[in-house]
């Protein structure tokens, strides 16, 4: 159980950090594009936990 909630705050850690990073190059980061972007990492986060947590 330890290993999916790894794999989930993984996952969005580093949507996170590519997500600060966007916007600290100044590129045209808006409300919908945030929203989408979150959105899509935190389903790839469940999978990933999901997959992690029925596959150990």
């Amino acid at each position: 159980m330890e290993n999916a909630l790894i794999a989930f705050v993984s996952i969005m850690v580093l949507g996170g950090v590519i997500f600060y990073s966007l916007w600290w190059e100044g590129g045209n980061v808006g409300f919908t594009f945030a929203k989408w972007f979150f959105g899509i990492f935190f389903v790839a986060a469940l999978v990933v936990g999901g997959y992690t947590y029925f596959m150990s």
